[in-house]
């Protein structure tokens, strides 16, 4: 995160208010003192100013500390170009650039330091600020040889060093180029490259002033330039000892998206357009060479500056187009281009027909819910690789959705199920993930339709049925499966309207004690009766669970159940209600609110209802389940876990959850008195449910055989048609008044 910092000419702390106070002090004595005076105070500010950035180095430890140090070194030389330079007598003839080496040295650890700190901060466009700035270096450049090289050139004074004076100038605009890069794309502003910016362009101001000594004998006063560099040094050991410094490295928040640029590239026209007419008044055909070759210098690059640039939005569009047709984590198309590979293959001359394979990972969820996404996300990415590695060359895979993907191929049936049943065995190899290994397989569906998304849907349909068939399964969609997909489409539509037109119906079933064979528990089970058809759950709850209906038909039947178990206590019986509940519904936080609502509507405890849950919701979501049933728990509502036994539930979950009672299996009591194993089993289950401690309900009794049995193993309550067929409430009034 990077740290706002104040604004540098704000004076916020005591360490800015003494900064201040030096510059005062060293400004007043620089100003009334004579050259000697002067030459101490500029001396004296500059060893004060390296020294400032060495212990800032120190004190701030930044993660870019190598930059800083160079610009430490780049004040150090800095110093002795500057005071040679300022005292020519101190120079050899035989050395009369030692004072530009000095600074030369000095501007390219400066230009290290900054295109560093641009490169650090990975900017996009990282290389553009370099191409700008060696363009205001030859803009410059082409100035000051026209100003101040080329005149000087024609004086008697002319040497080398003025030459290199002259380039100076064009040296330090490619410096405040690239610091004002640096400082204007982000956003804060870092206070730390505010001075660094001031202290080059002072620096600038000095370079000119020294460059134009050189070609005229109106020089500025010595004292002026020592001033300026005075003020450079300062302006650069604020620059250190701003907090901010940490930061100049650290990637940054983009600033907004201006003209910045163009604004560049305008004033470099004016700058060129400006100066063309300036190549007629050459002095000799040698300057005229050099005018002409700089200014050639600057238009080849403007003109490779900007192919660059329509060059990048050219690549940006690339990638963008690139990036919205595939999916980021695997690489492969995503289904914006199911369209155009299907299209594709259909223009292939091959004389089969396109074929559509939709994968579907087996399992997955318990990967993804076990391990974490990021481990989910390994499986994807392998398995994804697995299937493209299981295809032709000239087939398409495409990611669909989460663990869902897509083949596009040109086969006939028998070449299509062979590459269905080379997919399922590639991932029938164990997956090496960083975290575990894990056994996922693969449920393919293949459709051949004529139109794309009539081909996906029968796909689909046919995946999901190949899925019913066991895990690692293929199946080809027929008429079979079409008329099964057109019956369900037909019988969601008709189950909207089920409750409005009366269809839907509650029947109760009875749960009886074992030793006095009385009703204790009415369980209510939903009917549909359409057309004259009576239907059971498992042919329309999956049904109304996938479309969303069954949180309406859900609160339907748990208000009939309440209020007939009203009905059934004013009829003098002593019963409570037990009702199913979807896995669905377990997954809503509102369960809780609305079965307290119904509970105070009918003024009814929650211990006269029971809520009956299967094992697949201990698997599947246990965290939500387990709040919700808690909080159901919390109401005295008694929490039932029906056809125990055929499940995967753990002891350890069964634990977790508020579960009351059990209700064991009638698979299990079918064969007791005929298989001792099954006996031996419900044994195990009673005894296992005392420990924890829970009842327990015999399901599926139907004979006087097994009901002695159970009461025999110490099963407290029983179920099944021997004490009671299902039936709506008339029934069981009737049946009770009949007694009385």
């Amino acid at each position: 995160m990077n740290t706002k910092v104040a604004a540098p000419f704000a004076l916020q702390s005591k360490r800015t208010a003494g900064l201040a106070a030096v510059i005062a002090i060293a400004s007043t004595v620089f100003l009334l003192g004579d050259a000697g005076v002067r030459a101490g105070v500029l001396a004296t500010v500059a060893v004060g100013s390296v020294l400032a950035i060495s212990t800032a180095i120190r004190r701030y430890r930044p993660d870019d500390s190598r930059c800083w140090w160079a610009l430490f070194g780049a004040s150090v030389v800095f110093m002795f170009g500057v005071s040679l330079r300022s005292d020519p007598s101190a120079l050899t003839h035989s050395l009369p650039l030692l004072p530009d080496l000095f600074t030369l040295t000095g501007y390219a650890l400066v230009g290290y330091a900054l295109s560093r700190w641009i490169r650090d901060r990975k900017s996009i466009d990282d290389i553009t600020p370099l191409v700008d700035a060696g363009l205001i270096f030859l803009g410059t450049l082409f100035l000051s040889w026209l100003l101040f090289i080329s005149p000087a050139l024609e004086s008697s004074r002319s040497s080398a060093s003025t030459v290199v004076n002259g380039v100076y100038p064009a040296i330090d605009a490619a410096l405040i180029t690239l610091t004002t890069y640096l400082l204007f794309s982000s956003k804060p502003r870092t206070a730390a490259l505010q001075w660094a910016l001031v202290a080059l362009i002072a620096t600038l101001v000095g370079d000119v002033s020294y460059a134009f000594a050189a070609t005229t004998d109106e020089a500025p006063s010595s004292g002026l330039l020592d001033g300026i560099y005075l003020f450079a040094y300062l302006s650069l050991a604020m620059a250190a000892l701003d907090p901010s410094m940490r930061t100049v490295s650290q990637q940054q928040t983009p600033a907004p998206a201006h003209s910045n640029r163009r604004v560049v590239f305008v004033v470099m026209l004016l700058v060129v357009c400006a100066t063309v007419p300036l190549l007629g008044s050459a002095v000799s055909t040698g300057d005229l060479v050099v005018r002409s070759l700089l200014l050639a210098s600057i238009l080849v690059g403007a003109f490779l500056r900007g192919e660059r640039a329509l060059t990048r939005v050219q690549i940006g569009k690339e990638n963008a187009k690139y990036a919205a047709a595939h999916d980021v984590l695997t690489g492969l198309p995503n289904r914006t281009m199911l369209d155009a590979e299907f299209a594709r293959h259909e223009r292939s001359p091959s004389p089969e027909r396109t074929c559509i394979l939709f994968v579907d990972l087996d399992d997955f969820k318990m990967v993804n819910d076990s391990y974490g996404h990021r481990v989910g996300d390994e499986l994807i990415v392998a398995a994804s690789r697995r299937i493209r590695a299981a295809v032709g060359a000239a087939d398409s895979v495409i990611r669909y959705a989460g663990d869902e993907f897509v083949v596009v191929t040109r086969r006939d049936r028998l070449g299509a199920e062979a590459l269905a049943r080379n997919i399922i065995d590639r991932m029938n190899e164990p997956f090496q993930l960083s975290a575990a290994t894990a056994y996922v397989t693969a449920s393919v569906g293949i459709a051949d339709a004529d139109r794309l998304h009539d081909a996906i849907r029968e796909a689909d349909t046919a995946m999901y049925h190949a899925k019913s068939l066991g895990a690692a399964r293929y199946a080809f969609f027929d008429e079979s499966l079409r008329a099964r997909a057109t019956s369900a489409i037909e019988t969601t539509t008709a189950l909207r309207g089920a409750i409005r037109r009366g269809e839907l119906e509650v029947y109760y079933q009875p749960i009886v004690e074992t030793a006095s064979r009385k009703t204790v528990v009415y369980e209510a089970l939903l009917r549909w009766n359409r057309h004259g058809r009576v239907s059971t759950p498992n042919e329309f709850i999956p049904i109304a669970e996938s479309t969303g209906l069954i949180k309406e038909i859900g609160e339907w039947v748990l208000r009939t159940a309440i209020s007939d178990l009203v009905t059934l206590r004013a009829d003098g019986q002593d019963v409570t209600m037990s009702v199913n509940v979807s896995p669905m519904q377990l997954r809503d936080d509102s369960l809780p609110i609305v079965v307290g609502g119904l509970l105070d509507a009918y003024g009814v405890s929650g211990a006269d209802l029971a809520l009956e849950i299967t094992e697949s919701v201990l698997i599947d979501d246990m965290g939500t389940a387990k709040n919700v049933l808690d909080r159901l728990a919390a109401m005295g509502v008694l929490i039932v876990l029906d056809d125990f036994g055929i499940g995967y539930s753990s002891l350890n979950r069964l634990r977790a959850m508020p579960i009351a009672l059990l209700k064991i299996d009638k698979s299990f009591v079918h064969e007791i008195g005929h298989s001792e194993s099954d006996t031996q089993l419900i044994r195990a289950i009673v005894a296992m449910a005392s420990a924890l401690p829970v009842k327990t309900v015999a399901e599926g009794v139907e004979t006087e055989e097994q009901a002695a049995i159970i009461e025999s193993l110490e099963c407290r309550f029983a179920q099944g048609f021997l004490f009671g067929r299902p039936a709506p409430i008339a029934h069981w009034l009737l049946e009770s008044a009949d007694r009385r």
